[in-house]
Formats: structure tokens, sequence, C-alpha cells
């Protein structure tokens, strides 16, 4: 399985950790493979470190909560986390990998979609899930779900800060 979250509105990567929370309850080995995010001071960093089957993984050293403007230090991030899925993937240890951010990082020019098209393609026994705004075309057309998040109303438009615990 292909599986996307999308869109202008929040929960993509809670959605996605969902399912992994979901999955490690049967006992299945997850990823999450972080693309642009470094920030290790967040609430999925913290609680996936006391989950003995579901591994996380950052390549960039950066307190943001947001990406801003692609710098040479994302861009060399990108480099060590597609070679981090490729490894992850050969291994054969895991059955679930989320690739998130994933499309902000295709979006931003930071990884080749073609890239990531190969390394997600026709790989029996491994379910991906894909998060991050504007999702690629292509990548709309591979996967067997997309759910689309619609920002309706959020406190980042009143000028209200990220909230502990919600937000990160």
């Amino acid at each position: 399985m292909i599986v996307i979250f999308t869109g202008d509105g929040k929960g993509k990567t809670s959605a996605a950790l969902g399912t992994a929370l979901r999955a490690s309850g049967w006992g299945y080995k997850v990823a999450v493979i972080q693309f642009i995010k470094g920030n290790k001071q967040i609430g999925e960093w913290q609680a996936i470190q006391k989950i003995d089957n579901i591994d996380i993984f950052q390549f960039l050293n950066d307190k943001k909560l947001m990406i801003g403007e692609p710098t040479d230090a994302h861009l060399d991030s990108m480099t060590k986390a597609l070679a981090a899925t490729k490894a992850i993937i050969e291994s054969g240890e895991y059955k679930l990998i989320i690739l998130d951010e994933i499309n902000n990082a295709i979006y931003h020019k930071l990884v080749a979609i073609d890239q990531v098209i190969s390394l997600i393609k026709h790989q029996p026994g491994i379910d991906f899930i894909l998060t991050g705004r504007k999702a690629d075309s292509k990548l709309i057309d591979i996967a067997d779900t997309v759910t689309e998040m619609k920002k309706v109303k959020h406190p980042f438009d009143q000028g209200k800060l990220a909230t502990k615990g919600i937000d990160y």
C-alpha cells in the first residue's frame, strides 16, 4: 500500500503516526524517516523513543518547527535521508515506512520525484505513508489511498504560536 496524507490542513504527520501506532500494536516494525524536520524536542520524537518496534530517523539538526526557505543543510540532509530510506527498505526489517514531509521536500526540489517513486514502487511486503503539503500528481497517481487535510480554521491565522502537545 502507498498512502498519502497531504493538504494545507493540520494532521498529516499525526495521521501517519496513528497508523504507525496501529501497525506497532500488531507487532509490525515501523520506520519513520523525517524529511526536513530536525528538531528532537517534539512530541513524536519523545514518544517514539519509548516504543520498541517504531524507529524514528532525522538527518537535520534544526530547532525550527517550519521549513522556511530551504538551505544547503536541508539539501545535505535529504541525501542522507534518501540513502537511509534505501537501506531501510533493503533491510527487509520494516513492514511500514513513513516518509514524513517527503511531499514538501519534493515540492522544494530537495528530492527528485522520480527517485522517490523508484524507491517505493513495487516493494512487496512494505507499506508506505508519505506526508506533507502539495503532494506531486505522479505520487497521487501511484498511491492506493490519498487523503487531503483541508484547513478550515487554525490558531496560526490569528497569530498564535504552536502549542506543545498539539502542534509539536
